[in-house]
């Protein structure tokens, strides 16, 4: 069975991300190329071509950024190293790509080849020296190599397992398209964070919450958070809205940093809520539930998360009276082996016994 890596990688990397707090897969992780992350961060984006002048390459056509065609750009960390074959002899089923070896090296490439590069400016140092925009720090990640209009990344198949250069599911075209929808709302959502009044921020910054794009995302929510007491209806109008449950998490971290105290009675209200639905719900769960879902959004990983959100919640803003709460959410959670699952779902009730001791500190 030949291979081609689709983005699913991604869904599971950014699956493990989230639900870190339970379980601690995140070590076996190899850095992997990510299209939206590279996208967002780097300053400049090009097709290239492979010069004569080993790991320099010329700017065929920019993307992203100030290099014009004809540029030259060194990337030294991209040369091939001695014994390193074509792409053409490196693995092509999936049984052997996974296993690593020679496709865990950069390939050899002629000259004329083409790459798509994603860059970061390093000003601080001197001459023509580039940063890797990924996410794990290294340029071999921030690269896509074309070989027969065939699109490769180093990705990681599996895990636990190497990092190897692999077959992308993505034609350049569809590349193209997607780093210009992600430039699109970039420059979009930086409109929105220097609106000055925060309750009119908070309003702009709502559509970005649900953003496709991670980074997005993430910066919107940042925003909420730092918007302040005037923020507190819109993110309260998420959190009532069905649509944005899969953000319910994220939003409830955001609504305690606007709010400060001022949001502890109703942190705690929600606590109590999501305590009653534990209670009607956990018993008809079996030891395990936690991996009988394993799907991005899988409804109760996302109720777990913001019941363990709401607890980290009351401690920041460190409303006494939610104490109580605290107390029953842990007792009732060490009381079913389906909830106190030493896998690491157990750590609900040690948050609590920690919520409820800090709270009654003097």
């Amino acid at each position: 069975m030949h291979m081609n890596i689709s983005a699913s990688f991604r869904v599971g990397f950014l699956t493990a991300l989230v639900f870190s707090f339970v379980h601690s897969s995140l070590a076996g992780f190899r850095p992997s190329f990510w299209l939206e992350y590279c996208s967002w961060h780097a300053t400049d984006v090009v097709l290239v071509q492979v010069s004569v002048i080993p790991g320099t390459f010329r700017v065929v056509e920019s993307w992203k950024g100030d290099l014009k065609a004809g540029n030259l750009v060194n990337v030294p960390e991209l040369q091939s190293p001695t014994g390193a074959m074509e792409i053409g002899a490196y693995p092509k089923e999936f049984v052997d790509i996974v296993k690593g070896g020679l496709n865990e090296q950069i390939p050899v490439q002629h000259v004329g080849s083409q790459m798509v590069l994603f860059l970061k400016k390093a000003p601080e140092e001197p001459g023509d020296h580039w940063k890797p925009a990924d996410l794990f720090g290294e340029m071999k990640t921030s690269a896509v190599w074309i070989d027969g209009g065939q699109l490769y990344a180093f990705l990681q198949p599996m895990n636990p397992g190497p990092s190897v250069l692999a077959p992308w599911d993505m034609s350049l075209d569809k590349m193209k398209d997607r780093l210009r929808e992600i430039r699109r709302t970039q420059l979009e959502l930086m409109k929105a964070t220097a609106i000055e009044d925060d309750a009119a921020r908070a309003e702009g910054l709502k559509v970005y919450v649900r953003s496709d794009v991670l980074e997005a995302q993430q910066l919107a929510l940042s925003e909420l958070g730092k918007s302040g007491p005037k923020a507190l209806a819109k993110i309260r109008e998420m959190l009532s809205d069905p649509t944005f449950a899969d953000e319910g998490a994220a939003l409830v971290k955001v609504f305690a940093e606007a709010g400060g105290e001022s949001v502890g009675e109703e942190l705690d209200r929600r606590l109590r809520a999501q305590l009653t639905f534990w209670q009607a719900t956990a018993p008809t769960l079996s030891v395990g539930w936690w991996n009988q879902d394993v799907t991005p959004h899988a409804p109760l990983r996302e109720r777990y998360g913001q019941t363990w959100e709401l607890v980290l919640a009351l401690e920041r803003v460190h409303y006494r009276p939610a104490s109580t709460t605290a107390e029953q959410l842990g007792n009732f959670w060490r009381s079913l082996p389906q909830l106190n699952d030493p896998s690491g779902l157990n750590e609900m009730a040690n948050a609590c016994d920690k919520l409820a001791a800090e709270l009654r500190k003097n």
